[in-house]
């Protein structure tokens, strides 16, 4: 039986190796895991006849470094438009985000709309946490700047731009109202989705975290939440997770029946919603 010990006690070792192999991969890797910019900006607002102006803002960032992001101004054709300043999710960049923000002006909200360090145009060649929430602080500076009027401003993220936006209302609550569509309630709840993460220590070993879930007991503005109930990248039971446990009394849930990740504008029930925040933030 000895023998039987020993190529157990080596199988057991193998397995060892191997899943410190894959988290230690994972630890490395992860910012590439969560992060999939693009370079390549694919279609511009001229694209949609939608009149923009581009403009590069500066960020100073905690290493003492200033950096320059792209921004993208679209004003509606509508005037007196409410302004949203648009946060876009992990993949791609701004411009695989132009049906949207085209909805958006069409429907007459003004939108700016950043790439973070590292997406499209923008200084950087890899993001992080922390690196975005100061490109959300820059771009809110932009947006204070075109809509001086804080009841005109909406706070909108979509996907990985929820918990971007979630975390930019909760320090710096200057605008009237918060948008948060088709997120998840933190980094560490997303690693439970997919079975493979469910193995490895990700509480451990996770350094982009977008604890969403403990930022929302501190938030006072107006917020209204939207998932898909089909939505197949993050499942719905997320933005239910993000409502229950948000501070403000003025909270609002709209799941979309069979709406999916990133089409959530073109059913009925998106706009009314929408227009309805504004109002609130009208008052």
């Amino acid at each position: 039986m000895i023998w039987f010990r020993r190529i157990l006690a080596g199988l057991l070792l193998l397995a060892l190796l191997a899943y410190g192999g894959i988290t230690a991969y994972v630890y490395v890797k992860q910012g590439q895991i969560v992060y999939l910019p693009t370079r390549t900006v694919e279609k511009t607002p001229d694209d949609y006849g939608i009149a923009y102006e581009e403009k590069r803002l500066s960020v100073k960032r905690a290493t003492g470094e200033t950096g320059k992001i792209t921004s993208w101004w679209l004003r509606s054709p509508r005037p007196n438009g409410i302004s949203l300043l648009f946060l876009h999710g992990n993949a791609r960049n701004m411009g695989s985000n132009l049906g949207k923000m085209a909805a958006l002006t069409q429907a007459g909200f003004n939108v700016l709309a950043i790439d973070y360090r590292g997406y499209g145009s923008s200084d950087g060649e890899r993001p992080y946490e922390a690196a975005i929430y100061e490109d959300a602080g820059a771009a809110l500076d932009e947006l204070k700047r075109r809509e001086p009027d804080i009841r005109r401003r909406i706070i909108h993220g979509h996907s990985m731009g929820g918990a971007i936006a979630i975390d930019l209302a909760m320090r710096r609550p200057e605008a009237a109202a918060l948008f948060i569509e088709s997120s998840f309630d933190s980094m560490v709840g997303m690693s439970t989705v997919r079975a493979a993460y469910r193995l490895l220590p990700i509480k451990l070993i996770l350094t982009e975290r977008f604890e969403s879930i403990d930022k929302v007991t501190q938030l006072k503005l107006p917020v209204l939440y939207m998932h898909g109930t089909a939505d197949p990248v993050i499942p719905s039971v997320m933005s239910e997770r993000l409502y229950r446990a948000t501070a403000s009394a003025d909270k609002r849930l709209l799941l979309v029946d069979k709406g999916i990740h990133s089409n959530l504008h073109t059913f009925p029930q998106y706009f009314p919603a929408l227009r309805e925040l504004a109002r609130v933030e009208q008052r």
